[in-house]
């Protein structure tokens, strides 16, 4: 009896490293559940990395450093354990089969059980009956399999983020500053032409619906962190969707692809902040008044010569959109530890118009 519920609790590991593996790994519509191994391992390491690099400044490069290595690493853990759990589980089996030579304990077992999962073939434990043997042929082919979708994984992976964050780099506004939505609006469409932000719109919002469909089906991408600490693609659909609310003020640019970008957007936040708690945000968000600040902007684009919707309505279309992805956003900001604002990369370097505006000033 002892025996078989052995047998049983080693076929559970292997069958929950199993199946951790492929809703990881393989399945295109993960499960949010709490209670997968990978889930349990990556929330536990990175909330306990999480707060020791709040102690850290916030502009500190060691902080950031620490950050980036997390997702790398934690791909490392995750295969792991999920060949311990295989390599233990079958091990737990081979201790209670009596037709194989040479093992005398459970340390004996768990080190044959390795063996013969890596493949190794040292030969000094032998298997002397059919279901031992049909046995070890089976564990070796998961062996196989596992570091197989592991390897196949990691180009799919770093594609998916190079693809994110190549188009992160033409986020830019030509100034050396914090990018802001304002700003990045005007600076497509110097001019005041609503069409420009309809163009501008129509390729990013493509860019939303890939990281709505790589970030859903391979989650580990959302702790992938950009190549310079000052952004974050977080920030950056964040940043993108207030200029998408700044166009559904602007008539001409109304109900074009900032709209549809911000479906894309909403989808995005929804799906990789479900099962959280957003209360406070919400609360936070409802009790927050902005109407100097959407005073101010809109002030600024009525300036800048765009024609606008009248001002109680924008503002009040802009405090109920915003109110569909403020909250998952503020979230995942605090949650990854996200820097609060985007910087266009090279940003030392001057545009032609500075340039020229600072040898006409020397002259």
């Amino acid at each position: 009896m002892l025996d078989l519920l052995i047998v049983i609790f080693g076929a559970m590991l292997i069958a929950m490293a199993l199946a951790d593996l492929v809703n990881t790994l393989v399945s295109t519509s993960t499960s949010p559940a709490r209670w997968w191994p990978t889930y349990v391992i990556g929330r536990s390491m990175f909330v306990t990395l999480r707060n020791v690099a709040r102690r850290l400044p916030d502009e500190s490069s060691v902080r950031e450093r620490m950050l980036s290595a997390f997702a790398p690493l934690l791909v490392i853990v995750l295969l792991a354990t999920w060949a311990l759990l295989q390599i233990t589980g079958f091990a737990l089996i081979w201790a209670t089969l009596d037709d194989i030579d040479a093992i005398e304990g459970f340390a004996d077992s768990w080190y044959y059980s390795g063996v013969v999962y890596f493949t190794v073939g040292f030969g000094e434990i032998v298997p002397g009956d059919t279901i031992p043997r049909a046995g070890a042929i089976i564990e070796a082919f998961f062996g196989v399999i596992t570091v197989a979708l592991v390897i196949g994984y990691l180009p799919a992976l770093y594609a998916a983020y190079s693809d994110r964050e190549r188009q992160l780099m033409t986020l830019d506004t030509g100034g050396t500053e914090r990018i802001t939505p304002t700003d990045l609006v005007m600076a497509w469409a110097p001019d005041a032409d609503p069409k420009k932000i309809d163009v501008q719109f129509e390729k990013w919002e493509q860019w939303a619906a890939g990281i709505l469909e790589t970030h859903s089906t391979v989650p580990l991408l959302v702790l992938f962190r950009s190549h310079d600490r000052r952004q974050n693609w977080v920030t950056a659909l964040g940043l993108l969707c207030d200029a998408a609310l700044h166009a559904q003020i602007i008539n001409g640019a109304t109900d074009g692809y900032a709209y549809w970008f911000l479906r894309r957007a909403e989808a995005i936040f929804m799906e990789v902040t479900q099962g959280h708690d957003l209360t406070p945000y919400q609360q936070r968000l409802g009790n927050t008044d902005n109407s100097d600040f959407f005073l101010d902007l809109y002030q600024r684009l009525s300036d800048h010569g765009f024609d606008l919707r009248p001002y109680e309505d924008a503002r009040a279309y802009g405090r109920q959109v915003r109110a569909t992805f403020g909250p998952a956003m503020e979230y995942l900001i605090d949650d990854l530890l996200c820097p609060r604002g985007f910087w266009p990369l090279g940003s030392t370097v001057q545009s032609w118009s500075s340039q020229h505006e600072i040898a006409r000033f020397d002259s």
